[in-house]
């Protein structure tokens, strides 16, 4: 009887937590999460000041976090650093808006022609293997001192991701749901836009938002070769004038726009993929 009593109450199912119950762990690991970001910008700050301040390192060459933070607000209050930072954003913007929708265009063409993907293929990796800096004076050289030089630098980058992270996406499809849209007599351009392009879309999305920084990073890398303005050349500005605080005050401005740009890039990515 007892026995017969044991096994029933490992049978019945236990009550599933309520939803409170549920949210509880997770609020608790943010607030770690987050205790632990603070303490490790505390403890990264706090030691490069104290070294800096007791001699150990040397200001005039890694700078100091009290010297960083006034170039800063003084840059901010000054207005010194928005025309750079609003050409670099408006060259970044241009960049995705030219190399996201071309890769995504010519992953989806490469994943669609098998003839075409097996002509160029070869040639795709050697070509994305080159470092863009070195086109840097070729660009310059066709478009001069314009955004266009850096737009095309970063265009030059994005535009491979996105290439290769729709065509793997495409690719990836499993052959039972072809199968399956094949005997339902869909058209090939449907399969493609019905089956094969959602399925590619969370490939797609992280392409996306990888392309957000690496753009950034291409327009910066360009200005900081040549151009009229932007935050590359306030880096180059700054450096070759031995302000490291101030130096470092952009790079503090450019990781802002990055992860500003991330967010916006994980969100969208929320919204595309709220399906799954």
């Amino acid at each position: 009887m007892s026995d017969l009593l044991t096994r029933t109450a490992e049978a019945t199912p236990k009550e599933k937590p309520s939803r409170r119950q549920r949210r509880k762990p997770k609020k608790t690991g943010t607030i770690q999460v987050w205790l632990g970001r603070a303490a490790l910008v505390v403890i990264v700050l706090g030691g490069w000041e104290l070294l800096v301040g007791t001699g150990s390192l040397d200001a005039q060459f890694v700078g100091q976090p009290s010297g960083v933070w006034d170039s800063l607000t003084r840059m901010l209050a000054s207005g010194e650093l928005v025309a750079p930072t609003l050409d670099t954003l408006w060259a970044t913007l241009l960049a995705l808006l030219i190399a996201v929708p071309s890769g995504i265009l010519a992953g989806l063409v490469l994943a669609e022609v098998p003839f075409l993907d097996k002509v160029i293929s070869p040639f795709l990796i050697p070509v994305n293997s080159l470092p863009r800096i070195a086109f840097a004076p070729l660009f310059l050289l066709w478009f001069g001192l314009t955004i266009w030089s850096k737009v095309f630098l970063a265009v030059s980058i994005v535009f491979f991701m996105m290439l290769f992270n729709t065509r793997a996406g495409v690719k990836g499809v499993q052959p039972d749901q072809l199968a399956v849209v094949k005997t339902l007599g869909l058209k090939r351009h449907e399969v493609m836009w019905k089956v094969a392009l959602p399925s590619a879309v969370p490939s797609i999305a992280a392409g996306v938002r990888l392309s957000v920084t690496y753009s950034l990073l291409g327009v910066v890398a360009s200005e900081m070769v040549s151009a009229k303005q932007g935050l590359g050349l306030s880096v180059v500005s700054f450096s070759n004038s031995f302000d490291i605080n101030s130096m470092l005050a952009v790079l503090v401005v450019m990781a802002v726009i990055a992860t500003v740009f991330g967010l916006i890039a994980e969100k969208g990515e929320q919204w595309l993929l709220r399906w799954e």
